[in-house]
């Protein structure tokens, strides 16, 4: 690992690898010049991404207002997470990502508003459901190219921005949900309390999606990104033509299986850290027995913004804490921690007798561990892997394992909710 020193060597020195000036142009100090510009659009594209699939999740009180038997919690991530894994894969199986990132993105953040449009206008179980899938198949989409950009940079402060990103995008939603409910409780509307806070909510997803559109643009217009950009779409183009004169004199590429095996612990870390968290969370807490007020007037406030509020704060905490403690975090010691986090699974057997309290502590813990873990195993890669091509490439595997977490986990949980273990 890499020891820190300082803020401009830190942000630059994380997964230094000696790459071809074929395929490097710009130097350290281009890539520091415009780091914080690159660093926030990446970071605020990627919290609209999440935006989208957060803000069906953050929605606990409106299914169980209006579907309380249909068990939307565990239907709904289950949907979303095997329509990333399989489209993300199919997306690596035809190369899909040699089409470029513009292609990929903007459509994606379309297919937001189209989605948010819908839920709004049409009031089914089904159509939620197959909202939940559309937003898992168009993050892959969308969010897998953005973690392709910050890939193209041999500096992992990148692919943090990303990873926080993510985690801002569950706590600023989540504190946006309370807020737009407790304006619609304090209006008094003739609508239903309800439905009107949700219309408002996706309101939010459409608007910040017309704004990631902009910022998209901004992004690949800043010389390092477009520098890079264009490198890589010259390289998918020789590739295309059969026309790669002397592959060792631009870069050595690495076969997806090479990355794997490279990449082997890095990988299962990804995915066991998401499986976990997605076994237990949302579903199992958010129908533990909750005793005083979680348990009257409060219970539609215990899901949301409670058992997810605090998920997502510790999720943030610890993918914010990465970039300033990955050095003490080698490969080895991320999968003893992952394989610990086993131990949350005592959750499921006494959510009913866990004082309400102590389990949202639990939660807050296993949260931070996820963003922790989750981040330092993708933003610190093996030294092995260099050159932009190879870099971009690894992290789509590492994006595979990830989503193969969420779809592994969410289908365990149905399945227990279904056998009625939870």
């Amino acid at each position: 690992m890499f020891p820190l020193k300082s803020k401009k060597e830190q942000n630059l020195q994380i997964n230094i690898a000696d790459v071809s000036p074929i395929i490097e142009e710009t130097t350290d100090d281009d890539v520091s010049k415009h780091h914080k510009g690159i660093y926030w659009r990446l970071l605020f594209l990627n919290l609209v991404v999440l935006w989208a699939y957060q803000s069906l999740i953050s929605a606990q009180n409106y299914y169980r207002k209006f579907f309380p038997y249909d068990n939307l919690d565990f239907w709904g991530t289950v949907s979303a997470g095997t329509s990333m894994f399989f489209l993300h894969i199919i997306q690596l199986y035809f190369g899909v990502y040699k089409y470029g990132f513009t292609k990929r993105v903007i459509p994606g953040f379309i297919g937001y508003v189209i989605i948010a449009i819908l839920v709004m206008a049409l009031r089914h179980k089904i159509v939620l459901i197959v909202a939940f899938a559309s937003v898992g198949g168009i993050n892959t989409i969308t969010e897998s190219p953005i973690y392709g950009i910050a890939g193209l940079f041999t500096t992992g402060s990148f692919t943090q921005a990303v990873q926080v990103g993510n985690g801002m995008a569950g706590v600023l939603n989540v504190t946006a949900n309370v807020i737009i409910r407790l304006i619609v409780l304090l209006v008094h509307s003739h609508t239903d309390q309800d439905q009107l806070s949700f219309y408002i909510f996706m309101s939010v997803l459409i608007i910040l999606c017309f704004i990631a559109v902009y910022v998209y643009y901004r992004l690949i217009h800043i010389p390092p990104v477009n520098i890079r950009i264009n490198q890589q779409m010259a390289s998918f183009k020789r590739q295309k033509l059969g026309n790669i004169i002397d592959l060792y004199h631009d870069e050595n590429k690495i076969s997806f299986w090479t990355l794997t095996k490279i990449l082997k612990t890095h990988l299962f870390v990804q995915f066991y850290v998401l499986f976990i968290s997605l076994l237990l969370w949302p579903g199992i807490p958010c129908n533990a027995s909750n005793t005083g007020w979680f348990n009257s007037n409060g219970k539609l406030w215990w899901c949301s913004p409670f058992v997810i509020g605090t998920f997502n704060l510790g999720d943030l905490f610890g993918r914010t804490l990465a970039v300033k403690v990955h050095q003490y975090f080698s490969s080895k010691i991320c999968l003893v921690f992952a394989l610990l986090r086993t131990l949350f699974i005592v959750i499921i057997f006494y959510r009913h007798h866990i004082d309400n309290i102590f389990l949202l502590g639990l939660i807050i813990l296993m949260g931070m561990t996820n963003g922790l873990l989750a981040t330092i195993t993708f933003m610190v890669r093996p030294q092995t892997i260099v050159g932009v091509n190879n870099c971009e490439r690894a992290a789509y595997l590492m994006t595979a394992s990830l989503y193969f977490g969420i779809a592994s986990g969410s289908i365990v949980a149905a399945a227990l909710a279904l056998a009625h273990v939870v």
